[in-house]
């Protein structure tokens, strides 16, 4: 019996239905899901090893690559308007946004309230996860008003720099 099927056996009693969608929504928010196989629709698109520019299926019985100029093509195809995609993430990014503002007040309020700095840190670190999911959200709106989906490499500094630019460099009236 090796060490990870031991832990894998006791955590699984330990662990209910509650921890584990907690488990898979802060794996989506921290990037620990990929897409899903156009090829097979079992397997998911993982990045190759050997080039930057190609998605693999990592089902063994499928095997299918992808470039990433196929993913945009297939992207741009099925009619979506990219607008109303990315009004709808900005619109989601400004609702994380105002969640975390209201936990962090609550819980602030009750932190004093019961005299307990735990609660504070717990709901801090509550409030990093969903202001990651409104980045997350921001980061998918402004790729969608660039028209920069499909890269061998994330665009993040550009992405910085414009939200920098929004934020400080808008004309006040």
């Amino acid at each position: 019996m090796g060490i990870l099927t031991f832990l894998a056996g006791r955590l699984a009693r330990r662990v209910g239905p509650e921890h584990k969608t907690f488990a898979a929504m802060s794996g989506t928010v921290l990037g620990g899901t990929h897409a899903t196989c156009p090829a097979c629709r079992r397997g998911r698109l993982m990045n190759d090893p050997e080039s930057p520019a190609l998605r693999r299926c990592d089902d063994p019985a499928c095997g299918a690559t992808f470039t990433l100029a196929e993913m945009g093509r297939t992207f741009a195809l099925e009619g979506i308007d990219a607008r109303d995609l990315a009004r709808d993430a900005r619109r989601q990014a400004w609702s994380l946004f105002l969640a975390a503002v209201v936990i962090g007040c609550l819980a602030a309020a009750w932190a004093v309230y019961a005299h307990s700095w735990l609660t504070l840190l717990g709901a801090l670190l509550l409030c990093i996860v969903v202001l990651a999911s409104a980045l997350v959200q921001r980061y998918r709106a402004w790729q969608l008003d660039q028209k920069r989906m499909f890269e061998a490499r994330a665009p993040i500094g550009a992405f910085v720099a414009a939200e920098l630019h929004e934020l400080l460099g808008r004309e006040r009236q």
